[in-house]
């Protein structure tokens, strides 16, 4: 008995050491972490078989305000020797106008309103040599029938007729074409809208021809640029929520996804960010206002904002 105790005692002491090996062993497991080979709870493999996960919930993009259908930029007439002056105008920059106002008239009107009145008297004139004409020749006509004179004085009495109704027509065509030109020298609105930025004032000829720019403001739209990547996750209807990037307006804007482009473009709205991607492909989306949103943002025409379109929202 007396020999047993130290080999007990020297056993349960090598135990001792064994568990403690292992648990400082065990610790220093856990503090490496996983090794490459292994798997930690709940990791797949690509062979697994299991399904992707789900796709953000928002798509965000840049984009800018401006009147619904665009805005229009209207131009005046070319005489030939380049862009016509402006002589009048008639509006200014926020100045609601009505489909056929007249907004501009171009110095080529004075000249053409002369020259109208200066073939209306020749056409007057014409109009009264042809009927005295006419008149002669029937007269020479009932002479002839008794004899009084001869077939070639009545030819040559309709060959004067011939002539001046060639050129009563002549004349007419002319002042036809005048009409037509007036109408070009004055510029009238195609649509109700505002006036939203002019480009050439009183003496001043267009450099690209373009007068002054309309926009139909009661309505406005967002056109947003969305990465050709995430355009697939955009439907029709989908919730839209708006922000001004550079704080141009204040909270948020509700709007809804009302059409999407056909065509993959280059970005023509560019964010602060030095890293943005310049040359990114994107699809533009036309955004439409709620009422309240269009009359808080219809004086910020081409307002850089930033898009969030809820993915996750019911189209319809």
């Amino acid at each position: 008995m007396e020999i047993r105790r130290p080999l007990t005692a020297m056993g349960l002491g090598l135990l001792l050491l064994a568990g403690g090996l292992l648990a400082f062993r065990l610790l220093q497991r856990q503090g490496e972490g996983p090794s490459p080979g292994t798997k930690s709870a709940g990791e797949v493999t690509p062979d697994q078989g299991v399904e992707a996960l789900p796709v953000a919930r928002y798509v965000s993009a840049l984009g800018y305000i401006q009147p619904r259908g665009q805005v229009r930029r209207l131009a005046g007439i070319n005489s030939g020797a380049g862009a016509a002056r402006v002589n009048q105008l008639l509006v200014k920059e926020g100045d609601t106008v009505v489909r056929g106002q007249q907004l501009a008239v171009f110095d080529t009107v004075a000249r053409l309103q002369a020259e109208r009145q200066l073939l209306q008297v020749q056409m007057d004139s014409l109009a009264t040599q042809l009927e005295l004409s006419r008149m002669e020749e029937k007269r020479y006509g009932d002479l002839v029938k008794i004899g009084a004179v001869s077939h070639d004085s009545l030819d040559q009495r309709r060959l004067a007729t011939e002539v001046l109704a060639g050129s009563y027509g002549q004349v007419k065509a002319r002042l036809q074409v005048i009409d037509v030109d007036l109408g070009n020298g004055i510029l009238r609105a195609p649509m109700d809208g505002t006036v939203l930025q002019i480009h050439a004032h009183e003496g001043e000829r267009p450099s690209d021809s373009v007068i002054l720019e309309l926009g139909q403001t009661e309505f406005m739209e967002v056109v947003a640029e969305v990465y050709e990547t995430d355009i697939s996750q955009v439907q029709l209807g989908q919730q839209v929520i708006i922000t001004s990037e550079h704080g141009g307006f204040r909270g948020q804007l509700a709007g809804q996804v009302q059409r999407i482009g056909r065509k993959v473009n280059r970005r023509n709205v560019f964010s602060s960010d030095p890293q943005d991607a310049v040359d990114a492909r994107v699809v533009e989306v036309g955004i439409a206002l709620d009422p309240l949103a269009s009359q808080q943002v219809k004086n910020l025409t081409r307002m850089q904002v930033l898009v969030r379109i809820d993915t996750g929202s019911s189209p319809g």
